[in-house]
Protein backbone atom coordinates (compact mmCIF):
# COMPACT_ATOMS: atom_id res chain seq x y z
CA UNK A 1 0.00 0.00 0.00
CA UNK A 2 2.11 3.12 -1.36
CA UNK A 3 -0.28 5.72 0.38
CA UNK A 4 -3.19 6.05 3.09
CA UNK A 5 -6.08 7.55 2.11
CA UNK A 6 -9.06 8.19 3.85
CA UNK A 7 -12.61 7.98 2.38
CA UNK A 8 -16.15 8.59 3.25
CA UNK A 9 -16.24 5.60 6.64
CA UNK A 10 -18.28 5.80 10.01
CA UNK A 11 -15.42 5.62 11.67
CA UNK A 12 -11.98 7.31 10.93
CA UNK A 13 -9.77 4.99 13.16
CA UNK A 14 -10.66 1.00 14.17
CA UNK A 15 -8.21 -0.11 16.96
CA UNK A 16 -8.27 -3.39 18.02
CA UNK A 17 -6.98 -5.11 20.93
CA UNK A 18 -4.02 -2.82 21.25
CA UNK A 19 -1.09 -3.72 23.64
CA UNK A 20 2.13 -1.41 23.71
CA UNK A 21 4.73 -2.38 25.45
CA UNK A 22 8.05 -0.38 26.36
CA UNK A 23 10.44 -3.10 26.99
CA UNK A 24 8.92 -5.41 29.38
CA UNK A 25 6.66 -2.41 30.99
CA UNK A 26 2.93 -2.65 29.07
CA UNK A 27 1.81 0.99 28.47
CA UNK A 28 -1.50 0.04 27.07
CA UNK A 29 -3.45 -3.54 27.43
CA UNK A 30 -6.05 -4.84 25.06
CA UNK A 31 -7.57 -1.67 24.05
CA UNK A 32 -10.59 -1.42 21.15
CA UNK A 33 -12.27 1.44 20.45
CA UNK A 34 -14.16 3.05 17.42
CA UNK A 35 -13.02 6.71 16.76
CA UNK A 36 -15.54 8.32 14.18
CA UNK A 37 -15.13 10.13 11.22
CA UNK A 38 -15.34 14.15 11.33
CA UNK A 39 -15.99 14.73 15.14
CA UNK A 40 -14.23 15.41 18.09
CA UNK A 41 -12.94 12.91 20.57
CA UNK A 42 -11.73 13.33 23.87
CA UNK A 43 -9.76 10.67 25.67
CA UNK A 44 -9.45 11.35 29.43
CA UNK A 45 -7.41 9.71 31.93
CA UNK A 46 -4.98 9.94 35.07
CA UNK A 47 -1.49 10.85 34.68
CA UNK A 48 0.56 7.85 33.13
CA UNK A 49 -2.61 5.96 32.18
CA UNK A 50 -1.41 5.93 28.51
CA UNK A 51 -3.38 8.43 26.91
CA UNK A 52 0.21 9.89 24.68
CA UNK A 53 1.18 6.32 24.10
CA UNK A 54 -2.07 5.70 22.15
CA UNK A 55 -1.93 9.03 20.28
CA UNK A 56 1.33 8.22 19.19
CA UNK A 57 0.33 4.67 18.20
CA UNK A 58 -2.07 6.18 16.02
CA UNK A 59 0.45 7.93 13.83
CA UNK A 60 3.37 5.22 14.60
CA UNK A 61 5.24 7.74 16.27
CA UNK A 62 6.04 5.90 19.33
CA UNK A 63 8.54 3.33 17.20
CA UNK A 64 11.21 6.25 17.54
CA UNK A 65 11.50 5.12 21.17
CA UNK A 66 13.71 2.09 21.64
CA UNK A 67 12.54 -1.04 22.49
CA UNK A 68 8.75 -0.09 21.66
CA UNK A 69 6.53 -3.28 20.90
CA UNK A 70 3.14 -2.86 19.78
CA UNK A 71 0.27 -5.72 19.91
CA UNK A 72 -3.36 -5.41 18.15
CA UNK A 73 -4.57 -3.57 14.83
CA UNK A 74 -4.77 0.15 13.70
CA UNK A 75 -6.99 0.67 11.16
CA UNK A 76 -6.84 4.31 9.55
CA UNK A 77 -9.74 4.52 6.90
CA UNK A 78 -10.07 0.81 6.66
CA UNK A 79 -6.17 0.61 5.81
CA UNK A 80 -4.01 -1.58 8.71
CA UNK A 81 -0.95 0.99 9.08
CA UNK A 82 0.79 -1.49 10.97
CA UNK A 83 0.51 -3.67 7.51
CA UNK A 84 4.55 -4.66 6.87
CA UNK A 85 3.92 -2.88 3.39
CA UNK A 86 3.43 0.42 4.77
CA UNK A 87 6.08 3.12 5.02
CA UNK A 88 5.51 4.84 8.79
CA UNK A 89 6.76 8.26 7.11
CA UNK A 90 3.61 8.03 5.03
CA UNK A 91 1.51 7.53 7.94
CA UNK A 92 2.74 10.58 9.67
CA UNK A 93 3.03 12.59 6.88
CA UNK A 94 -1.30 11.81 6.37
CA UNK A 95 -1.87 11.33 10.61
CA UNK A 96 -0.41 14.66 12.58
CA UNK A 97 -0.17 15.19 16.14
CA UNK A 98 0.21 18.65 18.18
CA UNK A 99 0.98 18.26 21.72
CA UNK A 100 0.11 20.77 24.68
CA UNK A 101 4.25 20.43 25.61
CA UNK A 102 7.18 19.77 23.68
CA UNK A 103 7.51 16.83 22.26
CA UNK A 104 11.01 15.99 20.51
CA UNK A 105 11.96 12.99 18.64
CA UNK A 106 14.56 11.33 21.61
CA UNK A 107 16.70 9.64 19.31
CA UNK A 108 17.46 13.27 17.47
CA UNK A 109 19.75 16.09 17.37
CA UNK A 110 18.07 19.44 18.49
CA UNK A 111 18.80 20.26 15.03
CA UNK A 112 17.38 17.15 13.71
CA UNK A 113 14.19 17.50 15.32
CA UNK A 114 13.57 21.07 13.94
CA UNK A 115 14.86 20.47 10.09
CA UNK A 116 12.63 16.75 10.25
CA UNK A 117 9.87 17.88 8.08
CA UNK A 118 12.03 19.75 5.22
CA UNK A 119 14.27 16.49 5.52
CA UNK A 120 11.37 14.01 4.98
CA UNK A 121 9.98 16.15 2.28
CA UNK A 122 13.19 15.76 0.04
CA UNK A 123 15.03 19.13 0.74
CA UNK A 124 18.65 18.82 0.77
CA UNK A 125 20.06 22.19 0.02
CA UNK A 126 22.49 22.48 3.19
CA UNK A 127 22.72 26.20 3.06
CA UNK A 128 19.11 26.07 2.80
CA UNK A 129 18.77 23.71 5.44
CA UNK A 130 21.03 25.62 7.80
CA UNK A 131 19.19 29.12 7.12
CA UNK A 132 15.77 27.27 8.26
CA UNK A 133 17.59 25.50 11.24
CA UNK A 134 18.92 29.16 12.57
CA UNK A 135 15.60 31.04 11.87
CA UNK A 136 13.44 28.54 12.83
CA UNK A 137 15.12 28.58 16.44
CA UNK A 138 15.57 32.39 16.43
CA UNK A 139 11.35 32.05 16.30
CA UNK A 140 10.84 30.16 19.28
CA UNK A 141 13.77 32.47 21.19
CA UNK A 142 16.46 29.66 21.42
CA UNK A 143 18.88 30.39 19.06
CA UNK A 144 20.91 31.95 21.63
CA UNK A 145 20.51 29.03 23.93
CA UNK A 146 21.29 26.24 21.62
CA UNK A 147 23.18 27.28 18.38
CA UNK A 148 26.21 25.87 20.37
CA UNK A 149 24.60 22.59 21.30
CA UNK A 150 22.47 21.86 18.06
CA UNK A 151 24.40 17.98 17.98
CA UNK A 152 22.83 17.28 21.62
CA UNK A 153 19.59 15.44 21.72
CA UNK A 154 16.23 17.37 21.26
CA UNK A 155 15.29 16.54 24.94
CA UNK A 156 18.46 18.22 26.45
CA UNK A 157 16.53 21.15 25.79
CA UNK A 158 15.08 23.23 29.35
CA UNK A 159 11.72 21.76 28.84
CA UNK A 160 12.15 18.80 27.14
CA UNK A 161 11.47 15.23 28.91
Amino acid sequence: MPEVQPNERDFEFEVEHLSIFYGQKRAIEDVTVSIPSKQITAIIGPSGCGKSTFLRALNRMHELVPHTRVEGKILFAGNNIYAPEVDPVIVRRRIGMVFQKSNPFPTMSIADNVLVGLKLNGVRDRAFLRERLEQSLRMAALWDEVKEDLHKPGVSLSGGQ
